[in-house]
């Protein structure tokens, strides 16, 4: 989300969400109560319209009656951001068995008014639209963000592998209690606070503010196994509510075990995310599984923290990084290759041996030569025709990969 910390839209979105998920006194759920009105014709959205259902909803989900009695009906809400919700309605015995519907509704403060799209099999001659017209009837105290001392020093776990629409997995938040710091690594990375403003065994709202342009999020979500997911508002300054979206977080694997007989491919997932949140030892641990695979970029990342030290983490060692290297460049990594022409010339693990020095300088620059054909190459084909979203999102994963291992062992390594 972009938005400015301040703007109204934003309160009143807060203001709602804390409304429909409030919590009562001992942590359980108050149910909230909208006095709903719909119609097949405009008569709900009239000064005088009827609100002759209650819905009552408990968290998320929620159920309708009437004053002379209940219905076996089924609340869901499906998202929700700070100007729009969606709820979706299954009517499940009665007079409307089979019936469903998806209301779409602008929240204006207390207020939400919007369309409904009916299915109901079997009855081909029923409304498939009308409109509806709902009023909260509670405020609650808890509407208002909540102290920061309420909040569960536990309800949320420290990390948390963040994700956004359709793109790759790539932010890392660090939750401490109820503010976080978040950090989403792309080509220049962006870093953002985070404010935890409801936090419940099932449903949390959190507020983000990116620290260099003042642009802002509104995070709603769910849990559901191990994954939050759920409506994700983004706003600029000035502009607030720009544009709406999805999001999941879930606790994210940083270790690997040795004998858990992981592929390459794995354990390579699992050290970038310990990458991400600066586990260093474990990113190498999971290395290390991978370059025993046989894996050449792997081989390289392990040969060259070897080469480099990582402090206490992984001490240099080049005895080490030569040994992984030279597996590295029989696969034909350039990194691998440029780095043991420069340990041959300075008898770096090895004596100085200026003709293997001299070998391996040139497979690198031959190897650097072919990089920039097949990227000009590349280039010429994506200036023809428009990539799919696919390759788009493969690309952007590359891209994170690439950065995260860069920033953190200082090499280039692909």
């Amino acid at each position: 989300m972009r938005m400015k910390r301040d703007s109204a839209a934003a309160i009143v979105f807060v203001m709602v969400a804390g409304f429909l998920l409030a919590p009562c006194a001992g942590g359980q759920s108050s149910p909230t109560r909208m006095a709903e009105c719909e119609s097949a014709d405009n008569s709900c959205a009239q000064s005088n319209a009827q609100y002759t259902f209650m819905w009552s909803f408990d968290g998320t989900t929620g159920t309708i009656t009437t004053p002379a009695n209940g219905t076996d009906s089924e609340l869901t809400i499906q998202s929700m951001d700070q100007s729009k919700i969606v709820i979706h309605r299954v009517d499940r015995s009665g007079s409307t068995a089979g019936r469903s519907g998806t209301y779409t509704g602008s929240i204006q403060g207390s207020h939400i008014a919007g369309t409904i799209s009916w299915t109901w099999p079997d009855h081909p001659n029923a409304p498939t639209s009308g409109i509806w017209s709902v009023m909260l009837q509670d405020q609650p105290a808890t509407a208002q963000a909540p102290a920061a001392a309420a909040i569960s020093q536990s309800s949320l776990p420290p990390r948390l592998l963040e994700c956004e629409g359709n793109d790759p997995c790539n932010a890392a938040w660090i939750i401490d209690g109820s503010s976080g710091k978040a950090t989403w690594f792309l080509q220049k990375p962006v870093r953002a606070e985070l404010t935890i403003i409801r936090a419940d065994p099932t449903d949390i709202l959190i507020r983000r503010t990116d620290l260099a342009d003042g642009n802002s999020a509104v995070y709603y979500g769910t849990l559901r196994g191990n994954t939050y997911s759920g409506a994700v508002v983004w706003s600029s300054p000035g502009h607030p509510g720009d544009t709406s979206g999805h999001w999941s977080a879930s606790i994210p694997q940083t270790t690997c075990d040795a004998n858990a007989d992981l592929s390459s491919e794995d354990a390579l997932q699992i050290g970038r995310n310990a990458l991400m949140f600066n586990l260093r030892r474990a990113a190498f641990d999971c290395y290390l599984v991978a370059a025993k695979t046989g894996d050449a970029t792997a081989q390289t990342a392990v040969g060259l923290i070897y080469y480099q030290g990582n402090n206490a983490d992984v001490p240099q060692n080049y005895e080490q990084a030569l040994f992984w290297l030279k597996k590295a460049a029989s696969q034909d990594v350039y990194a691998a290759n440029k780095t043991l022409a420069d340990m041959y010339t300075l008898g770096q693990g090895t004596p100085r041996d200026l003709e293997l020095s001299k070998f391996y300088a040139g497979k690198a620059a031959e190897q650097k030569r072919d990089k920039e054909r097949e990227e000009d190459r590349q280039e010429r084909a994506e200036a023809r025709a428009e990539e799919h979203e696919e390759r788009a999102a493969d690309r952007r994963a590359q891209v994170l990969t690439g950065f995260v291992m860069a920033a953190t062992f200082g090499a280039f390594l692909f």
